[in-house]
C-alpha cells in the first residue's frame, strides 16, 4: 500500500477523515494518535512491532492534518466522536488508545467519552493537563500562553514550518533537529529519521491550521477531569525530554488513580522510537 495515499471516511458533517492501518489486519485493535506536529505516518514506525504482537494499529489524521479536513471550532471532546465513527466504520467494538505528545490528551478524551469501548490507555511523551503547569519550563509555558492569548500567534508560528515543509525541505528538517535534545537528534539521524521527517511534512500537507488549532487546544482546559478516569494508564516519558519535561509527567501521574509511569533515558521522539513495542502493548491493558 502507498502510505502517502490514506484511506478515508466521509463523516456525517461532510468532513473527510483520513487514516492508515499498520500491523496485523486480524489483530487486536489499537488506535494511535499523532502529536501537534505529525500525521498518521508517525505510527508507520510501529508496523513491525504491531505485526509481531498481533495488533491492528489504526492511525487517523486529526482535523486539519494530513488528509483530514479542518474542523472549525473543534474542542478536545469532539475527537472521540470522530474516533467512534471510524471504529464503527471498521467494524471495531473495543480498542486500545495510544497517544504521543499532543495526541495524549486526545487518547484520554476517548477514555473519558468512550469508557465502554476503550480497553487501555498508553501515553508517550504526552502533554499534561493545565493543573500540572507549575512544573513547566518557563519558556515553553510562555509560548503556550501566547498561543492562547495573542491572536494569530499560533497560526504565524506554524505557518513558517508549513512553508518550509512545502518549499525548503532541508531547512524544515534542520529546524526539527535544531530544536531537539541529543537523544532525539540521534533518532533523527538514524533509521527512523526519514519517516519522522515525512510524518511531520505530511501533517502540514494542507497548511498549518491543524497544528495551529491543536496546540492551544491541548494547552487549555480539557473539558474533563483525567483523575476521574477508571482506566489503567501507562505513561512513557524521557528524563531528557525538553518539550514536555519529566516533572510534568510525574505531577500528572500523581493526579491519576491507576497509573504506571516509566521514565527512560530518552527525550521526546526517542522515547517513542525506542519503546514503541511496549507502548503498543500497554494500550491493550
Amino acid at each position: 500500500m502507498d502510505e502517502s495515499v490514506p484511506s478515508t471516511l466521509a463523516l456525517l458533517d461532510g468532513r473527510t477523515l483520513a487514516y492508515a492501518e499498520y500491523g496485523d489486519p486480524d489483530g487486536t485493535p489499537v488506535f494511535g494518535f499523532h502529536g501537534v506536529i505529525g500525521s498518521r505516518l508517525f505510527w508507520s514506525l510501529c508496523d513491525d512491532a504491531a505485526t509481531d504482537r498481533g495488533i491492528r494499529l489504526v492511525a487517523p489524521d486529526r482535523p486539519g492534518f494530513g488528509g483530514s479536513d479542518f474542523q472549525r471550532g473543534r474542542e478536545l471532546l469532539d475527537w472521540p466522536v470522530d474516533v467512534r465513527a471510524l471504529a464503527d466504520h471498521l467494524g471495531i467494538d473495543r480498542f486500545g488508545v495510544a497517544g504521543f505528545s499532543g495526541g495524549g490528551p486526545h487518547a484520554l478524551a476517548c477514555a473519558h467519552s468512550l469508557p465502554e469501548r476503550v480497553r487501555g490507555v498508553s501515553l508517550v511523551s504526552a502533554v499534561t493537563p493545565p493543573e500540572t503547569r507549575d512544573h513547566a519550563d518557563p519558556f515553553n509555558e510562555a509560548v503556550l500562553d501566547a498561543t492562547k492569548s495573542v491572536p494569530g500567534f499560533s497560526a504565524a508560528a506554524f505557518a513558517q514550518s508549513a512553508w518550509l515543509a512545502d518549499n525548503a525541505r532541508p531547512w524544515f528538517e534542520a529546524s526539527l533537529v535544531g530544536t531537539s535534545a541529543a537523544p532525539d537528534c540521534a533518532v533523527f539521524d538514524g533509521p527512523a529519521g526519514e519517516t519522522l521527517f515525512e510524518d511531520a511534512a505530511e501533517g502540514f500537507r494542507h497548511g498549518s491550521r491543524g497544528s495551529a488549532h491543536d496546540l492551544p487546544l491541548v494547552g487549555s482546559d480539557w473539558g474533563f477531569d483525567p483523575s476521574e478516569l477508571s482506566h489503567r494508564i501507562d505513561m512513557y516519558h524521557g528524563r531528557a525530554d525538553e518539550t514536555v519535561n519529566p516533572d510534568l509527567a510525574r505531577a500528572f501521574g500523581d493526579l491519576l488513580s491507576d497509573v504506571d509511569l516509566s521514565l527512560t533515558d530518552d527525550a521526546h521522539y526517542s522515547t517513542y522510537v525506542n519503546n514503541r513495542g511496549d507502548v503498543l502493548e500497554s494500550a491493550l491493558a
